[in-house]
């Protein structure tokens, strides 16, 4: 009784995975990757890092390691763990939160964001 238990229990958890697995795929295809010759100016009213990537309105995404070109202008609050102490932190665009306006032009590697009257730099990472 116990292994017909626990065979049926591993059928449901390996179903389970399998339905998981499928559905963030599928998620995960229909988003837009922002790319060098994209010419892009959009509201962002939705932002967040997922898995590397950071989603923008829950259509499109950048990849989290874009970075801050110049100053930033906003305080960072860097609760790393991982990051050896002493070491510098470069911003990266997941450190912008939304609600944010970001624009691109076509074959150019600079994207800009303007948040609360600043205008910020970032390099498109390849």
């Amino acid at each position: 009784m116990k292994k017909l238990f626990f065979i049926f229990m591993l059928i449901v958890g390996l179903a389970v995975f399998l339905y998981l697995t499928y559905t963030i795929e599928n998620y995960n295809s229909e988003l837009i990757e922002i790319k060098l010759e994209d010419n892009i100016s959009m509201k962002v009213e939705c932002a967040y890092n997922e898995r590397g990537i950071y989603i923008l309105n829950d259509s499109c995404f950048l990849n989290s390691a874009t970075l801050v070109i110049g100053d930033f202008p906003f305080q960072i609050k860097d609760d790393a763990i991982w990051r050896p102490e002493g070491s510098k932190h470069y911003p990266r665009i997941s450190d912008i939160s939304a609600p944010f306006t970001i624009s691109k032009n076509k074959n150019n590697d600079t994207v800009f964001i303007e948040k609360n009257g600043s205008n910020i730099s970032l390099l498109l990472s390849h």
